[in-house]
């Protein structure tokens, strides 16, 4: 039976961005009788990205009671969506999505759902190109091209969900947006149990804009893909399952620069553009996105996810600054005793020695980030100073002397961030702030990317 119903919807992010509104008009879907195939078609005002719903009814045409078949069942939707949309996809002023239920909706009989007439319709929501939604998937395998990313409004439109897909720690960065723009919250501790006085000095921090920052550190296996000139340069290259284990042993210099060098260095730190055979450099390149590390300060509000003090990222309390229950369901960490045992390339270290783990082993945050407590530190930007309070969030580089910090003083350390596989929980807290060499390899140091939330 075909069935036509039509929804007009402005996507709720609009709210925090005016300027690029637009509007979606004259939704109209029907379904094929035979093979059950639903072809969409819409119009946009301007550009946008567009995402897809589809709600059903067991009361045709109900004014109430509408319910999402759920976003795994419509992921695998083509044409104009989950992208950004122009009005060079549109035929005639009209756009189309096609989705095939048969592929991904199935009903008792393993057959794809058909639904009577007005017990469905689509809900295609336009988010502005400077607030897209709330993930976007970014491919960097040998066959990327630049600007092809794709976005979904929660994780569960992912194609094939996030842990189930193995792509998203092999060959896609999955970015989760970080909704930072205008909050103002506290950075640093005042009283936590573990708190390091000299470098957590409280202060009150407000960022620009949203941004995205990466789901889970970068692996072993989207490093190869990025980098050729060093493949894996990881010390935990256990054969079994090393391509999501978090890459390792790399330097800020490395991940800016053309190598590990220092020459020359400030003409490619923040805010400068990378060199263009770094691994960001290449990564920009390949995606057509202006990726980059995250600020201290954009990384600590993603670890806190709305979070205080003597919380986890997850909302449990913070226990202990050795070993922490509520912590274990987290972060891989305290394994100290192997720190030392292993070297760059090491195919021979077991999985059951200690070391890292495969990224996404333990739960998320309360915002769907992996790993940012132990594992991994993760770097950041910031030029390391003991305490920053006096630059309110701001990135502690002088833009007019990249190799220097705001206060004036030459830079030698960056921040670094999370804890690792080896620290205790004390190290592993939102709030702990320690530093890295910009030249040093380290097998405790990884790296996690950002970029902006924009798709313009």
């Amino acid at each position: 039976m075909n069935f036509t119903m039509s929804q007009a919807f402005l996507a709720a992010a609009m709210a925090a961005s005016s300027a690029l509104a637009v509007d979606v008009a004259n939704v109209q879907m029907a379904q094929n009788t035979v093979n059950c195939n639903v072809t969409i078609t819409y119009e946009l005002s301007g550009p946008a990205v567009v995402t897809l719903d589809i709600m059903t009814n067991a009361t045709p045409n109900a004014t109430t009671g509408w319910t999402s078949i759920g976003g795994q069942y419509i992921s695998s939707a083509t044409g104009a969506v989950w992208r950004k949309v122009t009005d060079a996809d549109a035929a005639n002023g009209v756009c189309t999505i096609t989705w095939k239920p048969a592929d991904s909706w199935l009903d008792a009989n393993g057959e794809g759902f058909k639904v009577g007439d007005g017990c469905a319709k689509a809900v295609v929501s336009a988010w502005p190109l400077d607030n897209p939604p709330d993930y976007m998937v970014v491919d960097i395998s040998s066959a990327a091209q630049p600007d092809t990313q794709r976005y979904y409004p929660a994780v569960d439109f992912l194609p094939g969900g996030l842990l189930d897909n193995g792509d998203y720690r092999e060959s896609s960065l999955v970015m989760r947006k970080v909704p930072a723009a205008g909050v103002e919250w506290t950075m640093g501790s005042v009283a936590e149990l573990g708190r390091i006085t000299a470098k957590e000095a409280t202060h009150k921090v407000r960022l620009d804009a949203n941004y995205y920052l990466g789901v889970f550190p970068v692996t072993q296996s989207q490093w190869a893909l990025v980098q050729p000139s060093r493949p894996n340069p990881s010390c935990f290259q256990y054969e079994a399952d090393k391509k999501w284990r978090p890459v390792e042993y790399v330097c800020y210099n490395e991940l800016r620069l053309s190598n590990s060098e220092t020459s020359g260095a400030a003409t490619y730190y923040w805010p400068n553009p990378p060199h263009a055979n770094s691994f960001i450099g290449r990564l920009r390149t390949k995606t057509g996105i202006a990726f980059d590390l995250p600020s201290e300060a954009q990384w600590e509000f993603a670890c806190r996810a709305g979070n205080g003090e003597g919380k986890w990222g997850d909302g449990s309390d913070y226990l202990s600054n050795t070993t922490d229950a509520n912590l274990a369901a987290l972060a891989c960490y305290g394994r100290a005793n192997i720190q030392n045992q292993v070297s760059e390339g090491n195919t021979t270290w077991s999985a059951a020695d200690g070391g890292t783990m495969p990224v996404g082993t333990h739960a998320p945050n309360a915002w769907g980030f992996y790993d940012m407590n132990g594992n991994v530190f993760e770097p950041c930007n910031d030029w390391f100073e003991n305490n920053p309070s006096a630059h309110g969030g701001a990135v502690n580089v002088d833009p007019a002397n990249p190799a220097k910090d705001l206060t004036g003083n030459a830079g030698a350390y960056r921040v670094w961030r999370g804890g690792s596989y080896r620290h205790s929980a004390a190290s592993c807290r939102s709030a702990f702030r320690t530093e890295g060499i910009a030249n040093g390899r380290y097998n405790i140091a990884g790296v996690r990317v950002a970029c902006p939330a924009s798709a313009e």
